[in-house]
């Protein structure tokens, strides 16, 4: 993460500073977030002071040459004597954002340009990876930095918390609650519980997912076979929207620009494309039957999806324009694939063996297998996620309770950390600026 400051800049003299321009521009080839804070120095005179936040922003950039490379957030209002702007970047174009800071006077003439620039100050990701335990009625922390656990949410019992998906900012965390069908909203700054959603009875919701856009929870209900849609600015149901009888639907996601969610049917071989703009069933691609597809993953520009398929040890790839079947990739036979990561750069797919004690590692280029890591005898693992830098998998062990930790770069387990009864899934925050 990198860290840029104007330091305290004085606004005591006329012509006073009563507007801030802030223009961003990713000058790389690989994307970045970035977060804007304008702050005051309170009291502006002699002794200790203290730093007050008042405008605050969060943006993605793509990289250089690409829509959206660019930003601009206008109409900052500096009504203090002395303030400041702070830039933070990070994600694997952090190092490449310029940035320009314009101080405007009354009649918005320019009264002074800052460009950041220089050496970098930089401080280390805040990631941390959520555990859901539905036997111990529990959801582990990880801080990921050291692989500690941070603390432990617990919820009534009979809860069996199963699956929890962020709010692309990270404040928010929706954890879907399987024996009581709801959706519990923790504040991820303070690990405390915000409110609880409660879904249709025997909904028995097992996974769930956001758009990017954060409008718009999407939960998988395997026994109802529907989809529960969330308004997350008012954490209230939006419609739901019915599968075939029999769907059994578990693995979801949604692509990049928010306007499709794709759901796995474990129990009819099958998965349906949703329009999320009306919330209707588009299409629905059949896949062999006896199968048994579980989990989903998408490429980071969209244009696949990735489909593990349990009884058959295949890895399905989608083609998400024409919703279409592009190649199934095999595996050794008895693998049984469930969960499945693709990481942040595309490059690569990561694919839990829960029959073998595996993970499979596959050229999303080639589609074709990279390498295959040994997990300890009986992990019988179900979920993988992948931290926003790059760096680190967290596989969840259901046979052993535990969760196992690869280093990407080597593909070599470096961690092993114990958790509650029977993991089911692991989400990892995303790059959390503020």
């Amino acid at each position: 993460m990198a860290v840029f400051d104007t330091g305290p800049i004085e606004n005591r003299a006329v012509p006073r500073t009563t507007q801030l321009t802030v223009r961003l521009f990713n000058t790389g080839k690989l994307p970045a977030l970035v977060g804007v804070e304008a702050y005051s120095i309170n009291p502006a005179g002699d002794g200790f002071a203290s730093e007050t936040l008042f405008a605050v922003n969060l943006v993605s950039l793509n990289p250089f040459g690409t829509p959206g490379s660019s930003f601009t957030v206008d109409n900052i209002i500096p009504n203090q004597d002395v303030f400041g702007v702070r830039v933070l970047t990070s994600g694997l174009g952090a190092n490449n954002i310029a940035i320009t800071i314009l101080e405007k006077g009354s009649n918005g003439q320019i009264l002074k340009e800052h460009v950041l620039e220089g050496e970098l100050s930089q401080i280390q990701e805040l990631l941390y990876a959520y555990v859901s335990n539905p036997y111990s009625d529990t959801v582990m922390i990880i801080n990921t930095a050291t692989n500690t656990i941070l603390t432990t949410l617990f919820f009534p019992p009979g809860s069996n918390p199963a699956g929890t998906a962020f709010t692309p900012d990270g404040s928010l965390a929706y954890i879907v609650n399987y024996g009581n069908s709801t959706v519990t909203v923790v504040d991820t700054a303070t690990n405390t519980f915000k409110t609880t959603i409660t879904l249709s009875p025997g909904s028995n919701p097992i996974l769930i997912t956001i758009t990017p856009d954060g409008t718009r929870a999407y939960v998988a209900n395997r026994l109802a076979s529907t989809v529960s849609v969330i308004n997350t600015a008012t954490n209230t149901i939006l419609t739901t929207i019915i599968l075939p009888s029999g769907s059994s639907p578990v693995g979801i996601a949604i692509t990049p620009d928010s306007l499709q969610a794709y759901v796995v049917n474990e129990d009819n071989d099958t998965v349906a494309v949703i329009d999320t703009i009306t919330n209707t069933i588009t299409t629905t691609i059949n896949f062999p039957s006896g199968s048994r597809p579980v989990l989903i993953a998408i490429t980071p520009n969209g244009s696949r999806a990735y489909v593990t398929g349990y009884l058959n040890d295949t890895v399905t790839v989608i083609d998400t324009a024409t919703n279409t079947i592009l190649t199934a990739i095999t595996l050794p036979s008895g693998s049984g694939p469930v969960g499945i990561a693709i990481i942040p750069d595309g490059s690569r797919a990561y694919v839990t063996n829960a029959s073998n004690d595996t993970v499979t590692v596959i050229n999303t280029a080639t589609n074709t297998i990279l390498t295959t890591i040994d997990l300890p005898p009986g992990s019988a693992s179900e979920e993988v996620e992948i931290t926003p830098d790059n760096s680190r998998a967290y596989v969840a062990n259901t046979g052993i309770n535990s969760i196992t930790v690869l280093d990407t770069a080597t593909n070599e387990v470096i961690a092993t950390l114990p958790t509650g009864e029977l993991p089911v899934d692991v989400a990892i925050t995303p790059i959390l600026l503020f």
